[in-house]
């Protein structure tokens, strides 16, 4: 009777289906971090690209200070006092800008981790 109805084979198929859809559920979750990585290593050489920039750029304003101004140094004191000034208001603003970065991240996480589509789920057991 058990040849008949052939309960071995469908007891391991059910198991091979049970693994593929597990791996096929690792293997999206894996892509998504893979992604999220990608991403990440992206705005952080962006960061260190566009810090580059801002510094040379804030170079040559002090530069055009010294010589709008005819001194030596008032023009990097200035931008010395531009930058202490957004320093001040970082600090200030702490707890504001902590939660909007948190809001930024939650929103990234959810965007590339809640997207999954429906035949990803994993199975129920």
């Amino acid at each position: 009777m058990a040849d008949f109805l052939n309960l071995s084979d469908f007891r391991d198929n059910v198991i091979r289906l049970i693994e593929a859809k597990f791996e096929l559920t690792k293997l999206s979750f894996q892509e998504k971090i893979e992604g999220i990585a990608v991403k990440a290593i992206y705005l952080l050489i962006l960061f260190i690209l566009s810090i580059t920039v801002i510094i040379f750029l804030s170079i040559l304003a002090a530069v055009g200070l010294n010589i709008w101004l005819k001194s030596l140094w008032l023009g990097y004191l200035i931008i010395f006092l531009v930058y202490a000034g957004i320093l001040a208001l970082f600090v200030l603003a702490r707890d504001r800008v902590q939660n909007k970065i948190k809001e930024q991240v939650q929103q990234m996480v959810d965007e590339n981790l809640n997207n999954m589509p429906a035949d990803d789920t994993p199975p129920e057991l």
